[in-house]
């Protein structure tokens, strides 16, 4: 049920109302972001909600059921409007961040607001450079979202979050971070080879890497994951795109990525954090590729007992 303020619903009850809508999207750091339907600027409750970029909700679908909610916002960015830049799109600042969406009377705020629906930001897209598309996903779609484990002969955890967290891992992941500083580019995207500095006593038996920019273009929290790392002669191969494009000068952090395997595990002294069940007899390779991966499809079944009678 929602929660309408008295004067606000007397408004709607009146027959002739002067209504719009206002978007509220809050960064992970807490920057704050408001637009509106209306072709006018609005302040409400300390934050501007800028009509130049207009937003324009496709969708937003609820019931009884609890089907997943959705929303799809569209908004113009604008370079004399304080607030998102398509560069801050592109490094992924809009990552983690959640947003609101609340109906007013425009003429009369004092009334105030009724709450439409709220969650979070998912895929952002920009499109020639003026306008981002966020996903809007409702927190009602949470109630949709599986809970618990399936079994897996990789490991579920995220590799670097406390053990005793949800996706609890165990590796201080942060103090595997080693600095660099690209002196050399060769190639473009898709796939960048780059040459940097101060890596030679990274381990040579790591499998995966991920490297975060620290300044330059790129810079943001992302991490990227690379193809293949040349410790001795400083060569990495960058295969996730990046926004921009890398220069010589620009600072990163490399360390080594888990590779979800029990021998890993055992190589950081982490086993008893291991979440997976490593033991399950799985069938041969050929047959079932991807077996023991949660989701993963084979040509047969993916896990093979055997049952011997007496």
């Amino acid at each position: 049920m929602r929660q309408i303020p008295p004067a606000l619903q007397a408004h709607l009850d009146s027959g002739v109302t002067t209504l719009c809508r206002l978007l509220k999207i809050t960064l992970a750091d807490g920057r704050q972001f408001g637009a509106t339907t209306l072709d006018r600027d609005i302040e409400f409750e300390g934050l501007i909600y800028y009509a130049q970029n207009g937003f324009d909700s496709s969708i937003i679908a609820s019931d009884t059921s609890f089907d997943v909610d959705n929303a799809e916002g569209y908004s113009l960015y604008s370079t004399d409007v304080p607030g998102i830049t398509v560069e801050m799109a592109e490094r992924g600042e809009l990552d983690g961040a959640e947003w609101a969406m609340v109906l007013v009377n425009y003429r009369d705020l004092s009334m105030g607001a009724l709450l439409l629906d709220g969650g979070d930001i998912g895929e952002v897209r920009t499109v020639k450079n003026t306008v981002f598309i966020p996903e809007l996903l409702s927190y009602a779609m949470r109630l949709r979202q599986s809970i618990g484990h399936v079994d897996s002969v990789t490991c579920r955890a995220i590799f670097g979050t406390p053990a005793n967290s949800q996706t609890g891992c165990g590796v201080n992941a942060e103090s595997l971070w080693q600095p660099a500083t690209v002196t050399a580019v060769d190639g473009d995207e898709p796939k960048v080879t780059y040459k940097v500095s101060n890596i030679a006593s990274l381990p040579t038996a790591a499998k995966r890497w991920r490297v975060r920019w620290v300044s330059g273009d790129n810079v943001s929290a992302r991490l990227y994951q690379v193809e293949a790392v040349d410790t001795a002669t400083g060569q990495i191969t960058q295969i996730e795109p990046l926004p921009f494009a890398v220069q010589p000068g620009d600072a990163l952090e490399i360390r080594e990525d888990c590779d979800k395997q029990f021998s890993t595990c055992k190589y950081h002294g982490n086993w008893l954090d291991f979440k997976g069940e490593n033991l399950i007899p799985i069938g041969q390779a050929s047959d079932t590729p991807g077996a023991g991966v949660p989701g993963s499809t084979g040509g047969g079944s993916s896990f093979h007992f055997s049952q011997q009678r007496h």
